[in-house]
């Protein structure tokens, strides 16, 4: 979960517990409007602040995606949403106001490693820029879910002290009373 352009990637830094954004207050001073939840989000202030989840390649596969785009505020001027891979370019553009569009390809060759960023930024003005869209890559037998997915920051791993106090309360002397 992150903001840029097609070239750039920053982690959004902050997770409010439903949300990924550029600090604890919303709009935050740095990053504005940016935000992304599990079924969509709200683009930055200007085009390096475009809202991107990004899904990486974890093998060569032959991948499909799919995922409804929407744009509901009357007001405003909409919003533009892209689909653009680290190998190849972009993929699929769309330009929405208060519309909504299917973004749906099948039988994608994606390489490991490489990098599917679906962006979302503003146009012209920031106003009434808030959209849904959570696509899913989908390759056989396997399904990357936006929004089922959508999830914080990983856990830390467990320091040694931490690893051998959780083993010695797995031990039958703990579980067990007589």
């Amino acid at each position: 979960y992150g903001f840029g352009g097609p070239a750039a990637f920053t982690p959004l830094p902050y997770f409010n517990g439903t949300a990924w954004q550029g600090g604890p207050a919303w709009p935050d001073a740095a990053l504005g409007w940016t935000r992304l939840d599990a079924s969509g989000g709200h683009p930055g202030e200007n085009p390096k602040h475009a809202v991107i989840r990004r899904w990486t390649a974890p093998e060569d596969l032959t991948v499909s995606i799919a995922g409804k785009i929407q744009h509901q505020p009357p007001q405003g001027n909409g919003i533009r949403a892209r689909i653009v891979s680290s190998r190849t370019g972009e993929l699929g553009a769309w330009t929405l106001h208060h519309l909504e569009a299917e973004a749906a390809f099948k039988g994608l060759e994606v390489k490991k490693g490489e990098t599917l960023d679906f962006l979302v930024d503003f146009r012209d003005e920031i106003s009434y820029d808030q959209f849904l869209w959570a696509p899913v890559v989908a390759v056989k037998g396997r399904e990357w879910n936006a929004a089922k997915d959508f999830a914080g920051p990983p856990a830390l791993p467990l320091s040694p002290l931490e690893r051998y106090a959780q083993t010695l309360l797995l031990t039958n002397e703990f579980l067990f009373l007589d």
